[in-house]
């Protein structure tokens, strides 16, 4: 939801354009900073950007303030509301001029994303996802026929024990996104090519399944991501951080995490179960969600841990998808020599919320 201010841009840098003909501009650049209100108090509000600093907002009587809908690409559908209707939590963007110290901005225009309305388009995406979405692991790429193929895993059945096979095609219109490094997050996913997807990565995509058992997407987002194995050499519980000892390479590594990250503790049987050699049906993920939450506070120095990341910036470190304690039987069932963390995929389709459909 993010992106849906910025088409809003265009039109303002345009309307900026007109409003300044025929003036001398002033030694005050025009910004339109995009961000979420903080801190709203009569008159103001602090707007912590999505570039990183927080400015302050000032709002005279004078400001035109609209509300647009979340993906909204123009002003076609907007209203107009009071400085009084912002909330605190909305996403907005601002027209003004910043000051001297680049620190406040006098408002001539707020366009606002309530945070209830995204809220509510949130939700509608994720059930849209959870109903016409398929995920797996890639087995093969053919860019020339615009086709990815996947082994989706098995629906949690008595009988359940391996993936069936499913090819995706590319809708006509339909651009490939790719994970950014470190990040799971739609909305941090990249425009990408076919030719980038490769065999062992993730997919997921979005559309509908014909009657002769294609899948046509409109949306496919993909990334390579790795589990691996550490052992806990300390925790910093306010950072969310762990520093840790790579299993397989004994290399000293930081895991991060954040509001997005699951944690759990694996109870003795559902690690048992994982880790046997026909693991990786689809109740594995159902397992893992139904596992005790894990606090970073719990762990303790020499603990072995499982991690999954995305591939990141740099092999010492790893923004952490899922982290799982109570993993010994699982370490212990690699074969021997091997790197390979014997678990199955985890579920990029849990978690709720606009980036996890």
């Amino acid at each position: 939801m993010r992106n849906g201010l910025l088409g809003l841009v265009v039109l303002w840098a345009a309307a900026a354009l007109a409003q300044g003909s025929g003036t001398t501009p002033s030694h005050s650049e025009p910004v339109r900073p995009i961000g979420v209100v903080t801190q709203l108090q009569s008159g103001k509000f602090i707007l912590h950007t999505d570039a990183g600093p927080d400015l302050l907002i000032l709002l005279s009587d004078q400001v035109s303030v609209l509300r647009v809908p979340p993906g909204a690409k123009d002003l076609s559908a907007a209203s107009k509301i009071t400085v009084g209707d912002i909330g605190s939590g909305d996403r907005v963007l601002v027209r003004g001029r910043v000051s001297d110290e680049q620190k406040s901005m006098l408002a001539v225009s707020v366009i606002v994303m309530t945070k209830a309305d995204l809220a509510n388009a949130q939700e509608a995406e994720r059930l849209d996802w959870q109903r016409r979405g398929i995920g797996g692991t890639v087995t093969a790429v053919n860019p020339e026929r615009k086709e990815v193929t996947i082994a989706v895993p098995s629906a949690p059945s008595p009988a359940a024990n391996g993936a069936r096979s499913q090819t995706i095609t590319l809708a006509a219109n339909a651009i490939p996104h790719r994970y950014a490094p470190d990040s799971v997050k739609l909305s941090d996913a990249k425009p990408s090519t076919l030719e980038e997807i490769k065999v062992g990565d993730q997919v997921r995509a979005l559309g509908t399944k014909a009657e002769d058992g294609s899948f046509r997407a409109e949306k496919l987002v993909s990334g390579t991501f790795r589990n691996f194995g550490v052992t806990v050499v300390s925790v910093d519980a306010q950072n969310r951080t762990i520093t840790a000892k790579d299993a397989a390479s004994g290399q000293t590594m930081l895991v991060r995490t954040n509001a997005d990250t699951a944690l759990h503790r694996l109870p003795p049987d559902v690690a048992r179960a994982l880790a046997k050699p026909n693991s990786g049906s689809g109740s594995d993920s159902e397992l893992l969600e139904r596992a005790p939450a894990l606090a970073l506070a719990e762990l303790k120095t020499g603990e072995p841990l499982i991690v999954l990341s995305t591939q990141g910036a740099k092999p010492s470190e790893a923004t952490a998808i899922l982290v799982l304690a109570g993993v010994e039987p699982i370490l212990a069932a690699r074969p021997k020599g091997s790197d390979q963390v014997v678990i199955g995929p985890w579920s990029l389709g849990k978690g709720g919320g606009e980036d996890a459909p």
